[in-house]
């Protein structure tokens, strides 16, 4: 894309040299990186990171977790009022799928799932640009969300850490990020309750959110406040309506 028509096609190198700009801002000068997106507004290399990153992820944990560990832990994990011989119908179920199989889906289903979670997310940015009458169109908030969520890649690279340098790799799959708040701070069981709920929030995803702040002030020109609000409503309506079902 070209400054004067975004949807001219560039040089790749030139285009892989304005990604790592990007890039760079997005971590020490997320204002400036932001605007920087606003004027090209490219989609393909945030979204392929994170997706590559997340399938690889995944892939590799379900492909390396002590297998028959994990089936006896999320069997235990979700077992209820389940019996001992409904508990043991259900770990024969699991163990029926090749690990090497389940890592596929997983890795795929991973992968898939970020597209999705981008598509809503700039959904919901539409709608608002829609009632503020802003101007910015689905493409532009679809890379506003893709770009803004770059800091969360370091979830991905610590849990590759973790993994790296686990002896017998029996992890279950909600401690895996060793940045969430719950591993950090609190060590409640990940598999229910508060513990999953606190197991789901991590630093990256606030650096994140936090660049997402800056960066919808520098596109609209609305307060920080403001801002904050638009960008934090939908993470924060769904962290109370998670608090009802614990």
């Amino acid at each position: 894309m070209t400054e004067s028509n975004p949807y001219e096609s560039e040089p790749s190198n030139q285009r892989e040299a304005g990604n790592l700009a990007i890039l760079t801002n997005i971590f020490v000068a997320p204002s400036n990186g932001m605007m920087q997106v606003k004027e090209r507004f490219g989609i393909v290399f945030p979204l392929f990171t994170m997706s590559i990153l997340a399938g690889m992820a995944f892939y590799f944990y379900f492909s390396h977790v002590d297998y028959n560990w994990y089936v006896d832990y999320t069997v235990e994990a979700t077992a209820g009022d389940l019996s001992k011989a409904e508990q043991d119908q259900r770990r024969d179920a699991m163990s029926m799928m090749p690990q090497g199989t389940m890592a596929v889906i997983y890795g795929i289903t991973s992968m898939i799932s970020i597209g999705v979670m981008y598509l809503l997310h700039a959904v919901y940015f539409l709608i608002v640009s829609k009632v503020n009458g802003d101007g910015f169109e689905f493409k532009q908030w679809l890379s506003f969300v893709s770009w803004t969520s770059l800091p969360a890649a370091l979830a991905f690279i610590a849990m590759f850490v973790m993994m790296f340098s686990s002896e017998n790799m029996q992890i279950a799959q909600e401690a895996l990020n060793p940045l969430s708040l719950n591993e950090l701070f609190f060590g409640m069981e990940p598999s229910k309750g508060m513990g999953r709920l606190l197991s789901s929030l991590h630093f990256p995803q606030f650096w994140s959110l936090a660049v997402m702040v800056i960066g919808y002030k520098a596109w609209t020109n609305k307060s920080m406040m403001s801002s904050a609000l638009v960008v934090l409503m939908p993470f924060v309506v769904i962290y109370l309506a998670w608090l009802l079902f614990i």
